[in-house]
């Protein structure tokens, strides 16, 4: 099983962040541009999904399910806010599944775990699940997670405000960059001295 300890993760970790942070201002512009345009057209797949007969029970209940939505142009389905979010919700989910894989979000240190509880609540809907008699230790430029937050929106929808806005998100990430790529030059005064 892969852990932190294992060679290269950080570095790993930290190139998988660029990436994000490379794509997301292209992905943020481009849903801007589309929704100021109002030319919001859907995108033709090449293969529509198609049930291929196999030994698996799953084409059973397949078959029994509802149809699957078609995709419709994003302007009746979504608002700009919810395309945003998903967009930097994804990145920051890829990133919390990575460290979660290979063992960095049990890290001790604030801002990891910080990272934890939103992967946590991005995968409850947007909305934070915090154990009863957590004692917080997760913090990141101020934000503080505690228990009160149990039940609050992550991201703000339109009726409730947010604990994190998209900007937060992004620093974030900016962070957990910075932080791997120094971790492999870091040296401990400790008390080895």
């Amino acid at each position: 099983m892969p852990n932190t300890n294992s060679p290269g993760s950080s570095t790993l970790a930290a190139n998988l962040i660029e990436e994000q942070l490379r794509t997301l201002p292209i992905l943020i512009a481009a849903i801007s541009q589309a929704f100021a345009s109002g030319k919001i057209e859907p995108v033709q797949l090449q293969k529509k999904l198609r049930l291929v007969k196999t030994g698996s029970g799953g084409n059973i209940v397949a078959d029994e399910a509802p149809p699957a939505l078609e995709l419709v142009p994003p302007r009746t389905a979504h608002t700009q806010s919810e395309c945003l979010r998903v967009v930097v919700s994804n990145a920051l989910l890829a990133v919390g599944m990575f460290m979660k894989e290979h063992e960095m979000l049990s890290m001790r240190t604030p801002e990891f775990q910080f990272l934890g509880h939103v992967v946590t609540a991005i995968h409850n809907a947007n909305r934070f699940r915090i154990e009863p008699g957590y004692m917080p230790t997760a913090a990141f430029d101020g934000l503080v997670i505690d228990p009160s937050l149990d039940g609050a929106v992550l991201f703000g929808d339109g009726q409730a405000k947010g604990f994190i806005e998209l900007g937060d998100a992004i620093a974030l990430l900016q962070w957990l960059e910075r932080y791997l790529r120094g971790e492999k030059n870091y040296v401990s005064g400790g008390d080895a001295g």
